[in-house]
């Protein structure tokens, strides 16, 4: 007995010792893991809001952020009190106590200075465009993580306090000599690890058994209590970290899909618009330049039309493919939505750097497209503007090109242009000047004027060309030469297209009624007349007028426009004609036309142009062309129309080299259609027309 006294205290302060050294080590870990969630959480609700009030506050939309701080108080628990200040708009805004949050006198003061988690201040600071700065305040307090942290450290200190309990209790026993008692003792631990918590004496045991056995039962039933409470404890322990890994969750795939573009996951124009102003900010303190690049697909609705929405979002996804593999860490890639993308060129020395690698970019792009197993080709145009530190901001950059891009579009395609600054007034202007041309048309100021055609040397009228009017509010009667140019390489002119043939089925309609069965001709641009569905709308709108047969429409295509692609047109021309549209080709002989292209365009007509029937009275050359026009179209069994007619001798001379259809001024100029019966009515053929005859020797 006296060797287990001389060890009890010793072995009583190791347990002690080894306990106080497993509790600061368990305070370590946990407030360590703890802190790390507490300050990971609070990185990604200021990386989300960043992303979301800060471009708000670049576009001066104050009246949704308080909207956007407000919903994010409930997205991390740990958050205090956040504030906006910007010029002209402040925000500040008090979490309420969540209902699963402890409150934070739960934890002792003393155990909340052990932990050693301090609140956190961010500060997040953005430029505004009107001058001076935006900054976003956010404080987090680390109630909940220490209440976490207490809990655990408390839970395994009332585990070990049992331990401790016991092991001094049976050391106890051993000094008490009790080798009964020590049995019985054995035997009730194998029953508590059974289940059964409870030392049963032996009848006549000593008066000290008895009392430490009713004191161990007591313990013992403590001890079931609290298992069952660390239990319970543990159980909401985890839920509250099932709640809060979800959160995250939930917050980073709403900070991604709200800065992503969900087809292609390139930054999305809320993303740019934030990275704009980081890459801004780096060009001007390094004195680098800075190329912001526009990249728009050529022809991409064609794809769409030919292959489906499918093939065209596959091919979308490899354009930003091949745009994101470029830029890697350096430079920054960007879908503005539809087939428009951006890459910002960031750390650029000179403009010959920039343009290498627009060299690059381009012949990438180039590079054929995987579509349904089969190769597609498909190029881009890029405008570009460039940063050089002046006091310029994204939106500027952005709009400049946007202008140059535009600028490529009109060179060809397939090209590059860098913003010029001297040509943005003008560009401005372009624009401002079509934007009055959609209002003309969506609020009923174009016209159509009709000019006659007739068979000069019988004096019968054969149809009429409808000629595009813009009944100008201020400056008058516009001809088309004064507006059209403005549109015909966008879209408009498609809309302007259809708009003249449906006002000329109408009016066909209506002189059909009055019993004038004349052909109407309509000029059809060259961008409008190569879409996809250019023949199914056609068609649609046949249908829409019953009364007129196809055979009275008849389409008028610039030659120069055909020679681009002329099996393209050439098939074009094949499904109209099924239909039983005319085709004429207008301006014949002032573009690059050959027997060859002749051959292969099945058009119905041949159109001279005006200007050599104007000059070919004085001038040899005209006159031999307009011969040379009239024979191949005799050989190759085609109509021919001579335009541009002014005076009887031209119409005379037209007759002798065998041309009889003409139309001009010197027969009549273009007329509202309500004035065309009546000058029908009243025409009548000159009688030097009537009496000239054909002869193969003229020249």
């Amino acid at each position: 007995m006296g060797t287990y006294s001389r060890w009890f205290l010793p072995i009583v302060l190791l347990i002690l010792a080894v306990s106080a050294l497993r509790y600061y080590t368990l305070l370590t870990t946990e407030t360590a893991q703890a802190d790390a969630r507490y300050r990971s959480e609070a990185r990604q609700l200021n990386l989300y809001l960043a992303n979301t009030v800060l471009p708000l506050a670049v576009r001066s939309d104050s009246g949704n952020i308080a909207q956007v701080l407000r919903a994010a108080l409930p997205l991390n628990h740990d958050l205090a009190a956040i504030a906006w200040h910007g010029a002209g708009s402040d925000v500040e805004l008090l979490a309420g106590q969540p209902d699963n949050a402890p409150a934070a006198a739960s934890v002792p003061p003393w155990f909340a200075g052990l932990a050693g988690m301090a609140p956190i201040h961010s500060r997040l600071q953005v430029s505004l465009p009107g001058g001076g700065d935006g900054v976003l305040e956010l404080r987090y307090t680390p109630a909940l993580p220490l209440m976490h942290v207490w809990q655990a450290v408390r839970q395994q200190a009332l585990l070990s306090a049992i331990n401790i309990v016991l092991i001094v209790t049976l050391l106890g026993l051993l000094l008490a000599s009790h080798r009964r008692l020590l049995a019985r003792l054995a035997q009730a631990i194998e029953r508590l690890r059974g289940g059964d918590f409870t030392v049963r004496m032996a009848t006549g045991a000593t008066p000290e058994a008895q009392h430490l056995s009713r004191a161990f039962n007591g313990m013992v039933g403590d001890v079931g209590e609290m298992l069952h409470s660390l239990q319970t404890s543990r159980q909401q322990l985890d839920v509250q970290l099932t709640e809060t890994v979800h959160m995250q969750q939930v917050l980073q795939k709403m900070s991604w899909q709200n800065y992503h573009d969900l087809l292609t996951g390139l930054p999305n124009r809320a993303a740019l618009a934030a990275r704009f102003e980081q890459e801004l900010f780096l060009a001007r303190e390094r004195q680098r330049l800075m190329a912001v690049c526009l990249f728009d697909l050529d022809h991409f609705q064609g794809i769409n039309d030919r292959h489906g929405a499918e093939a065209g979002d596959e091919i979308i996804k490899q354009v930003a493919g091949r745009l994101h593999d470029f830029s890697g860490k350096l430079h920054y890639a960007a879908r503005l939505g539809g087939d428009e993308f951006v890459v910002l060129l960031c750390g650029q020395a000179s403009v010959a750097a920039i343009e290498q690698h627009l060299q690059l970019l381009m012949r990438e792009l180039g590079r054929p497209y995987q579509c349904d197993q089969q190769a597609v080709y498909l190029t881009a145009s890029a405008g570009i503007a460039v940063y050089e530190g002046k006091d310029l901001n994204a939106e500027s950059l952005l709009r400049h090109a946007d202008h140059a891009v535009y600028q490529a579009k009109l060179t060809g395609r397939n090209q590059y242009h860098f913003f010029d600054s001297r040509l943005d007034e003008t560009v401005r202007t372009h624009h401002n000047q079509r934007t009055e041309v959609r209002h003309a048309l969506n609020h009923g100021e174009l016209r159509l004027h009709y000019q006659p055609k007739v068979n000069m040397r019988t004096g019968a009228v054969i149809g009429m060309e409808a000629l595009l009017r813009w009944q100008h509010a201020c400056r008058g009667l516009l001809a088309p030469a004064q507006f059209l140019p403005l549109v015909e390489q966008t879209d408009l002119i498609i809309d302007i297209g259809e708009w003249v043939l449906r006002q000329a089925l109408w009016q066909i309609q209506r002189w059909s009624a009055a019993g004038k069965q004349w052909v109407v001709s309509v000029n059809i641009a060259a961008r409008h007349f190569q879409q996809p569905d250019f023949v199914l709308r056609l068609k649609t709108m046949l249908g829409e007028f019953p009364g007129v047969r196809a055979s009275m429409l008849e389409l008028e295509i610039l030659e120069s426009s055909a020679l681009h692609d002329v099996e393209h047109v050439r098939r074009i021309i094949r499904a109209c004609q099924a239909l039983g549209i005319t085709f004429a080709l207008d301006d014949f002989g002032t573009g690059y036309s050959s027997m060859s292209y002749l051959k292969r365009l099945p058009a119905n007509i041949i159109k001279i142009d005006q200007s050599f029937v104007h000059n070919m009275l004085t001038d040899r050359d005209d006159l031999h062309l307009v011969r040379a026009v009239i024979g191949l179209a005799r050989s190759f069994r085609l109509t021919v129309i001579a335009e541009g007619v002014e005076s009887i001798a031209h119409g005379e001379r037209l007759i002798e080299l065998g041309c009889e259809l003409a139309q001009g001024h010197g027969i009549a100029r273009p007329m509202p259609a309500d004035a065309v019966l009546d000058w029908a009515d009243s025409f009548t053929a000159p009688p030097q027309w009537r009496a000239a005859r054909y002869t193969e020797d003229q020249v």
